[in-house]
């Protein structure tokens, strides 16, 4: 497959929804499965229905591609998420600092290469991380605005609060993409171009998540070295839901890692629903395998609802995206 890099360099304001059931809940990132449901609608307003439904058939059969999650880029810095398998530090330095390791969840790509290719890291190495840490969370700031909602036979007010992440001048969002063959090349930089016009995330009646693509290329330099390293085990850069044949796997296959449960309410093109899809689990960005993990589509769609709401079925995307590691 041959891996490319996009980048995204947003208009204004973004509202990618955290953890939580308040609005001003908001992360400076977005997740592989947000990413891909995005492009599916997408598809779904520029083409209609039946092209959506054909490329969900060929994803469910043979992805003609694979995302990343979304990271933060910063001038000439790509961040990418720390591997959970810690190996290749000193004991003592393990000791020593403990939680303050732990804060470290986002490496530079160099500083990702040299975690994955399992050389000895010292306290040079981690004064190098935290220095990195401090330039990420420079490179946005995160605002939570004051709104107010009316009832419409009362008129009664209710205050609620809505976060918002502001990505500096020369930072935003980036990933990678990886394609069977040159055929959906285009057609997937003509869904990413859109989306831009159309807006990633929530709140895009006021205008968030607007972006313009500034970059798609294939990869080199850095990430020709971290793709292309030939390690046993693999570290994932995107969120990832085992397939039905991958399950036996998991009890020995799995290094290190951490889950998350998702859900929330259904988008159909245009149109936001009320309607929830069923909730799902999967294995976080930075876990470490054994194996090369595959993944699938997953069928969340509701078991009712309102009557003809629905005419279609809702998946969420749960293929791994991975780079080789060896720590």
């Amino acid at each position: 497959m041959d891996i490319y890099i996009y980048r995204l360099k947003f208009k204004g304001p973004t509202h990618f929804g955290d953890t939580g059931i308040e609005l001003e809940n908001v992360t400076e990132r977005v997740s592989s499965d947000t990413l891909f449901s995005a492009l599916i609608n997408t598809v779904n307003i520029l083409y209609g229905q039946e092209k959506t439904n054909t490329l969900l058939k060929d994803f469910i059969e043979s992805p003609p591609f694979i995302i990343s999650s979304l990271f933060l880029y910063s001038g000439d810095t790509f961040y990418l998420p720390r591997p959970l398998f810690d190996g290749q530090l000193k004991e003592e330095l393990k000791r020593e600092l403990g939680k303050e390791l732990k804060k470290i969840i986002w490496l530079s790509d160099k500083m990702f290469l040299k975690w994955i290719s399992g050389d000895e890291l010292d306290e040079n190495d981690l004064e190098i991380m935290k220095s990195n840490l401090e330039n990420y969370k420079n490179a946005y700031t995160i605002e939570v605005r004051p709104r107010v909602s009316l009832d419409r036979a009362t008129q009664n007010s209710n205050l609620y609060h809505c976060g918002y992440v502001y990505f500096k001048k020369n930072a935003g969002l980036y990933g990678f993409v990886a394609f069977k063959d040159s055929n959906t090349v285009e057609l997937f930089q003509n869904i990413l171009i859109n989306l831009g016009e159309i807006g990633l995330g929530g709140e895009k009646t006021y205008g968030s998540g607007m972006f313009k693509v500034i970059d798609f290329k294939k990869i080199e330099n850095v990430f020709d070295k971290i793709f292309k390293t030939n390690l046993s085990q693999f570290v994932l850069l995107s969120l990832y839901h085992p397939s039905s044949s991958e399950i036996s796997f998991l009890k020995e296959g799995i290094v290190a890692y951490e889950t998350v449960r998702k859900k929330g309410w259904i988008t159909s093109g245009r149109n936001a629903l009320p309607l929830k899809r069923k909730s799902v689990g999967f294995f976080v960005e930075g876990s470490v395998v054994n194996w090369r993990p595959i993944g699938c589509l997953i069928d969340v769609s509701p078991n009712n609802g309102p009557y003809n709401a629905l005419n279609h079925k809702v998946f969420r995307y749960g293929y791994a995206f991975t780079a080789p590691f060896g720590g």
